[in-house]
């Protein structure tokens, strides 16, 4: 493929980085409103910084375009990329609010270009063996998921883009929450009621959430319940999956979260301690098999892991829980 990139931060440079590793497909251009940040990442990966991006989206050359920039302006950058007949591979969340990514789903759809959501957290070796497990009946019939997700930010956080509401379009529950909601739903499905507690903690100028405390049910009354916090201190990550027959324990995702690690726990009489299994992880493979997927995904005209219904239905429930917290109330989504 012949890949532009738009939005050259942490994010944008991981994928850059991916791509010109695995020596598949070629990094044509990238675009950054700071000129400067995208040519230093173009000249580290052999590809070219332009000045604009329309340099990118009506390139005839370029098939693929991966949009990492602030979430006030994917829809917009999504939408002309479909017009333009690229396909997209769209960092989380797609746009900020439900409609902006039914439009953009719909439109892809339309088109036929292929829509993929940077839900990258699905690929972790333990996420993937975890859903394996599940699909086999290893733990049983699912009951419920508990879910931790928080770091401790960093010196002037409360002045980055993720905690101005007009770039971001929400806090916590919009940025790291949308990773655990989209687990949520590859694991239980859809997701019937929910309530919420939003709470401004610490970054008291910002009016955005620092913490969010979400509980969620299906129509069948499995239930999954999270917390996600710029609060943290230290960068934690906990996924636990609850069945009839057992448990299984995701803790860490690598690098400052800590070794990736997945404990199976297979429950015996009532009463005794179950018996345990552990299995370590030494390398954050994500973004690559991310990438091998939606590749892969455009190879065969099918949908990848994560795609645009993804993106639209995890956004679809977060003005709910939002509204869940302003109206003190559960709701239904």
């Amino acid at each position: 493929m012949n890949v532009g990139i738009i939005g050259s931060g942490y994010i944008g440079a991981k994928r850059a980085e991916v791509i010109y590793n695995l020596k598949k497909d070629k990094l044509v251009s990238i675009f950054d409103v700071d000129f400067n940040k995208s040519d230093s990442l173009a000249k580290k990966f052999g590809s070219v910084a332009v000045h604009n991006k329309s340099e990118i989206l009506k390139d005839r050359n370029i098939d693929t375009v991966i949009i990492a920039t602030w979430n006030s302006v994917a829809a917009r950058l999504c939408l002309e990329a479909i017009r333009n007949k690229k396909n997209i591979l769209c960092e989380k969340p797609l746009g900020i609010n439900y409609q902006e990514a039914k439009k953009i789903f719909t439109a892809a759809k339309k088109s036929g270009v292929i829509l993929k959501v940077g839900f990258n957290h699905r690929f972790h070796s333990a996420i993937i063996k975890a859903r394996d497990l599940v699909q086999k009946g290893t733990i049983g019939n699912l009951m419920y998921i508990r879910a931790v997700y928080g770091h401790g930010a960093r010196k002037g956080y409360d002045l980055e883009w993720r905690m101005k509401k007009k770039l971001s379009g929400g806090g916590e529950l919009l940025d790291q929450g949308v990773h655990l909601l989209d687990l949520f739903r590859w694991f239980l499905g859809e997701f019937k009621e929910g309530v919420a507690f939003c709470e401004n903690m610490f970054w008291k100028k910002t009016k955005l959430e620092d913490n969010a405390f979400c509980t969620l049910r299906t129509a069948d009354g499995k239930v999954a319940q999270m917390h996600v916090s710029i609060t943290q201190w230290k960068n934690k990550f906990n996924l636990e999956i609850f069945g009839e027959k057992g448990y299984i324990i995701v803790e860490g995702k690598g690098g400052s979260y800590g070794q990736e690690k997945l404990i199976i726990g297979k429950r015996k009489k009532l009463g005794s301690r179950p018996e345990e299994q552990e299995f370590l992880y030494d390398k954050d493979n994500s973004w690559e098999e991310e990438w091998k997927n939606f590749r892969q995904a455009i190879k065969r005209k099918i949908e990848p892991i994560g795609n645009g219904y993804d993106g639209m239905m995890a956004n679809k429930l977060v003005p709910g829980l939002y509204a869940s917290s302003k109206n003190k109330k559960i709701i239904t989504f």
